[in-house]
């Protein structure tokens, strides 16, 4: 295998989704100006366990049928009407503990967003071979016109419905809205597939074959979720809906860099690799050339966020969102790593070694729980940050080392020196952070507190620098008075030193 197929696979995945992300962005924009960090925590408070549903319903059948050299229209037909049958289930679970997500947060406006979220449950699961028979295809851009399609009419559907209700209706009614668009492009363009479209079928035994790989890609799943979603989980628990709303917005601009490298790459990894298994010295050679072409990507773009931090929050968000800036500058020091490591598992997949890649999450989940769960408890979403950059460290080494040593037999130094010149970046970038803290910030990085102290009204950076979330208008109380839990100080702070 030459570098060129896989190159030209990515190229095309890349351009396809390209539109999506750029719709994605255009919807975050106009809709961070119209909704409150309170609407946006709520939402994000149930769209967390949401995706626990949908990893469920997906049950790594996604991954396995990209994997399948044949497949009868019988069983097309049965892993369809499967994933369709099951996706009402859980629909149906997920309304009827509305009673248990409200009583989790103890915020009684948290179960209004369930019904949403249960609807787009179902059309999620539907889209779910569709969308798999058109990658195992590499149909990137059809793919792509149905992303773009489904975040430009939920996104328009949000803003004439603010109109019509309430505020956290008009935003919830956005993941019902882009699920059943996404469905009815997938599934229209899945037509087109080498497998044809898929209808329903009771021929549910289909699955069986399939189980030995999507077992273990299903406790990956499981796993990583926990691993990924726990921070969500404690901070919208333990810190509230609004300052929810912050970090949630602080690691989604910070994963915007993997969004548009990274994720847009990795659905072209697998069905190019897979044909190359049997030689595992020159998978090895083209993963080594990838992965450093893509730390060097990584190194330039999480400096960039780095640097422009407070600008790029205030053009896409808006000043309500200034609490965002100090912690997506901390995040934006782990996105080098992150890059290298997001696109592991689709090598994992490729090779068959779904087994090693459920290895891996059990390391993963274990390091990002103990590093999340400290950081809430020191109730500062900077501390938080950086627990997690180190977990993200960590789990690169333990990912390519199992890689390493188990499936190309080879050691890492080799690889790991490919990367020096995204290693300094990232030294560089730390030494920085810690060096300037407190002090004037040298031309084309604003002092920390510059940015905040003159952003909103009655908002002054503490003799330590850092920030009370109860400070900032429109950021909800758990009980309607202050804030239920605070740090010893009495606040509960967004370090601006880290």
């Amino acid at each position: 295998m030459s570098t060129s197929s896989l190159y030209v696979a990515i190229a095309r995945s890349m351009l396809g989704r390209a539109g999506v992300y750029a719709a994605n962005l255009l919807s975050m924009v106009i809709l961070a100006r119209l909704f409150t960090p309170r609407d946006f925590g709520t939402v994000a408070s149930i769209a967390v366990f949401s995706s626990f549903f949908q990893l469920m319903t997906e049950a790594g059948l996604g991954p396995a049928i990209i994997n399948l050299r044949v497949l009868s229209p019988r069983d097309r037909n049965g892993l369809f009407g499967l994933t369709v049958m099951t996706g009402m289930a859980l629909a149906l679970m997920f309304e009827a503990a509305r009673p248990l997500w409200q009583a989790f947060y103890g915020l009684p406006r948290v179960g209004e967003v369930v019904p949403y979220v249960a609807a787009s449950l179902l059309f999620y699961a539907a889209s779910i071979v569709p969308t798999a028979l058109l990658l195992r295809d590499q149909a990137f851009y059809r793919i792509a016109n149905a992303g773009v399609a489904s975040e430009l009419v939920s996104t328009g559907a949000s803003l004439v419905l603010l109109r019509l209700i309430d505020p956290l209706h008009a935003l919830a009614s956005k993941a019902a809205f882009s699920a059943a668009v996404n469905f009815a492009t997938t599934y229209y363009f899945s037509g087109r597939t080498q497998f044809g479209r898929p209808s329903w079928g009771m021929h549910f035994r289909a699955i069986r074959p399939l189980l030995s790989f999507s077992s273990y890609q299903l406790g990956f799943n499981v796993l990583n979720y926990f691993s990924r979603n726990l921070d969500n989980i404690l901070v919208g628990r333990y810190l509230g809906t609004a300052p929810l709303g912050i970090y949630d917005k602080a690691y989604r601009l910070m994963r915007y860099p993997l969004v548009l490298i990274t994720f847009a790459m990795t659905p072209a990894i697998q069905p190019v690799v897979k044909q190359y298994a049997h030689d595992k010295a020159q998978v090895e050679a083209i993963q080594r050339d990838f992965l450093w072409r893509l730390s060097l990507m990584g190194a330039v773009a999480g400096l960039f966020i780095y640097l422009l931090a407070g600008d790029i929050v205030a053009w896409l968000l808006g000043p309500q969102w200034n609490a965002v800036v100090p912690v997506i500058r901390i995040l934006a020091i782990g996105i080098p790593v992150q890059v290298v490591l997001s696109t592991s598992g689709s090598f994992y997949q490729a090779m068959d070694r779904t087994d090693l890649l459920f290895v891996n999450g059990v390391f993963s989940s274990a390091v990002m729980v103990s590093a999340i769960v400290w950081g809430v408890l020191q109730r500062d979403l900077s501390k938080l940050s950086w627990a997690l950059v180190v977990a993200f460290h960590a789990n690169f080494f333990f990912a390519y080392y199992v890689m390493y040593s188990r499936i190309f037999g080879k050691g890492l130094p080799a690889f790991l020196a490919k990367l020096a010149p995204s290693a300094l970046v990232v030294i560089g970038m730390v030494a920085f952070h810690h060096s300037f803290a407190g002090s004037p910030a040298p031309t084309g990085l604003p002092a920390a507190p510059s940015l905040y102290t003159h952003a909103r009204p009655g908002i002054n950076a503490t003799p330590r620098q850092h920030l009370p979330l109860r400070a900032f208008r429109g950021m909800p109380p758990r009980d309607g008075g202050e804030l239920n839990r605070r740090s010893p100080g009495g606040e509960l702070h967004i370090g601006i030193n880290g």
